[in-house]
């Protein structure tokens, strides 16, 4: 599925990313994500209407100035890093039991 994605200023540090084609799973890993940051004051997200394919994530930077597409970007890498780091470990845990998953 392609997702449209609009990030839209609200000054002073504050940004609404609304991504289309999208629900609550992505939602709440990036909100949860950007929490975990040191660049990001509060992030949070919102399905305006369960009937909208779309989901919109609210960010406020701690630094008015910084850049919003490398704060979501380095919040983007972490996820990739962490999925990655799970299919490893889950991968393993699979062949320690005798089992295979198919690529």
């Amino acid at each position: 599925m392609s997702s449209k994605v609009k990030l839209q200023s609200l000054g002073g540090g504050r940004y609404e990313l609304t991504i289309y084609g999208e629900d609550h799973t992505i939602g709440n890993l990036l909100a949860k994500t950007l929490l975990s940051m040191d660049e990001v004051e509060f992030a949070y997200y919102e399905k305006p209407h369960h009937l909208e394919d779309k989901i919109v994530v609210f960010i406020n930077l701690k630094d008015p100035e910084a850049d919003p597409v490398n704060v979501l970007v380095k919040a983007l890498d972490r996820i990739l890093g962490v999925n990655s780091e799970f299919r490893k470990l889950y991968v393993e845990a699979l062949k320690a039991k005798g089992l295979t998953i198919e690529s």
